[in-house]
């Protein structure tokens, strides 16, 4: 029951993110307005955060630009995590991010779902952590950093080139995506670890 609770979550939460990140940039990061009609910036806006979906729900809501994501933070046992109260920020590859990095890890014709189901639990679980950072990260805090501290210890570098911003190499697409427990970046491209 908790899964389908979870599942249900996320797909609010994925038609939240695919409602919101046509508009956002990571060259200018600009406050995003909640469905609430509250800036992320307020203090308003961090007190009604409540009301919207969990990470894990944004992703689950956005089904079908995240559905490669979601299969994977489920085959991971990640969802529940995304769907606690505390607070993270998610770059978060696409389907489209899931298969370039499939045809460029298994070879072409491959899917991000074939390299979701190649991944053992453990393996896939190292490369979503490396996804994740603790806190509430917003894109201008991002990228003047030149560098996020990951879950997983490592830190993944901020580089800059043709007025675009870059996580570990993966273009940042769309940024500030509020969640109730934290900040979703969108990426292009899936990150992969040092040492992976």
């Amino acid at each position: 029951m908790k899964k389908l609770a979870g599942l249900v979550s996320m797909a609010v939460l994925a038609f939240t993110v695919v409602g919101c990140s046509d508009s956002m940039s990571p060259a200018a990061p600009t406050p995003m307005a909640s469905d609430s009609g509250l800036s992320s910036g307020s203090d308003a806006a961090k007190g009604g955060r409540v009301a919207l979906p969990t990470i894990a729900g944004t992703a689950v809501a956005s089904a079908p630009e995240f559905t490669t994501l979601v299969a994977a933070l489920s085959k991971a046992g990640l969802v529940e995590t995304f769907n606690g109260k505390q607070q993270y920020t998610v770059f978060a590859p696409t389907n489209a991010a899931f298969d370039a990095a499939a045809g460029a890890l298994l070879g072409t014709g491959k899917t991000g779902m074939d390299l979701v189901n190649a991944l053992s639990v453990e393996k896939l679980t190292q490369v979503l952590v490396y996804h994740v950072a603790q806190g509430d990260r917003r894109a201008q805090g991002v990228i003047s950093s030149g560098q996020v501290k990951m879950l997983d210890g490592n830190f993944a570098p901020i580089t800059s080139a043709n007025g675009k911003y870059y996580i570990a190499g993966a273009e940042i697409q769309a940024t500030d995506i509020i969640a109730s427990n934290g900040i979703i970046h969108v990426i292009g491209f899936v990150m992969v670890p040092p040492g992976f």
